[in-house]
């Protein structure tokens, strides 16, 4: 079987799930999954630190696709001749964009369908385009994959699609993510915050990932504490922030609130290791990759009690609605108060992260891509 794989977002770094998807999964598919030829399909030139061995082949459809007018030419026009050259068997969309012009069995990866749930989270052109288009991908996708059971009931219910026709592939946690001896944390610690413990958010700022509420619920647990414990927000902007500029701003407690910008992957080991917990709740995820991964590394969680994280998350986490910023700060007391419930959801996010394994994804995508091909033959 010859696989050919949207390459746009393959990054030698990767800067959000969606890339982060792609690059482990490409990576392991083409090391692990040796039976198939890959072709990988790029929109600009590769970076030269993305070396994945010689065992494939490159094309470089120009000019990079990075906004919605692009994307739909890129898939529309000038993709399906490249598919049709290589003699591409199955398309692969790591980031869910097929196209509806070729008859190439395509399987797009639709990570989530937040557009629907909360298009204002989302620019006006972005929003639109998926909101026009990824029903129609999910109809003539010969198999669909997402990332937890919760995406798969969203898409069969919102776009009227049959679940048997959906693959789950569960994100995974990368192998560097691993609890650390307590001597380097507090280092560390002493580094990042001279030495006080700190709540962690981790992730891209916008709208769905809730920032502000978590600022407001820090704002809300200082009052209530008598600790001084910090806030360390770890992640890129990128897009609609000015709430959360705002209430940055404002917070009483702002000199203890540290904004880290964006974070290479491998430092984030000792950022996640060494905190008290990580507070993530978003308004809507699809899996939610920093919650697998600071479990992984021992360190408690404060998980919204909605969309796909409860799934993710199981018995290892201490849940709360996103709304709700009281029940967010008293989530925070209580991790800050109780050593024994820290410890013991330590123990259980160790545990129950070891679920999630990047092998494991790729391993399921080869099989929903083996399964695409054999439909159609």
């Amino acid at each position: 079987m010859k696989v050919a794989i949207s390459a746009r977002l393959l990054k030698a770094v990767p800067d959000d799930g969606i890339s982060r998807f792609t690059y482990e999964v490409v990576k392991r598919l083409l090391a692990n999954h040796k039976q198939h030829s890959y072709v990988l399909v790029f929109d600009s030139a590769p970076d030269n630190r993305l070396d994945f061995g010689p065992d494939h082949s490159v094309e470089v459809i120009k000019p990079a696709s990075r906004h919605p007018f692009l994307w739909y030419t890129w898939h529309e026009w000038q993709l399906p001749a490249v598919l049709a050259r290589t003699g591409a068997d199955v398309f692969f969309s790591p980031d869910g964009i097929i196209s509806i012009r070729s008859q190439v069995p395509a399987v797009p990866v639709i990570h989530d369908i937040n557009f629907l749930h909360r298009p204002d989270d989302i620019p006006f052109l972005t929003r639109s385009y998926y909101r026009t288009f990824f029903s129609i991908f999910a109809h003539k996708a010969a198999r669909i994959l997402t990332v937890s059971n919760f995406c798969r009931n969203d898409i069969a219910g919102n776009l009227k699609i049959d679940p048997v026709k959906i693959d789950v592939a569960y994100n995974g946690v990368s192998e560097y993510f691993s609890p650390v001896p307590s001597g380097l944390t507090s280092e560390y610690r002493n580094k990042l915050t001279g030495g006080i413990p700190y709540f962690l958010f981790v992730g891209n700022f916008s709208p769905r990932k809730n920032i502000p509420s978590l600022i407001k619920a820090y704002n809300d647990f200082r009052l209530k504490s008598i600790s001084k414990h910090k806030l360390v927000l770890a992640g890129g902007r990128l897009y609609l922030n000015s709430e959360t500029d705002r209430l940055l701003k404002l917070s009483p407690f702002r000199e203890d609130i540290i904004v880290t910008g964006s974070m290479d992957h491998k430092d984030l080991h000792m950022l996640y290791a060494s905190a008290l917990s990580l507070v993530f709740v978003p308004w809507f995820e699809g899996f939610g990759i920093p919650a697998a991964e600071a479990m992984r590394c021992g360190t408690p969680v404060i998980l919204s009690d909605t969309t796909s994280l409860p799934e993710v998350g199981g018995n290892a986490a201490v849940y709360t609605s996103p709304g709700d910023i009281e029940g967010i700060a008293d989530a925070m007391l209580k991790i800050a108060a109780d050593n024994a419930l820290r410890e013991e959801l330590s123990g259980k996010g160790i545990l129950k992260s070891s679920e999630y394994s990047w092998d494991k994804t790729a391993a399921d995508v080869a099989l929903s891509l083996e399964k695409a091909f054999g439909h159609n033959t």
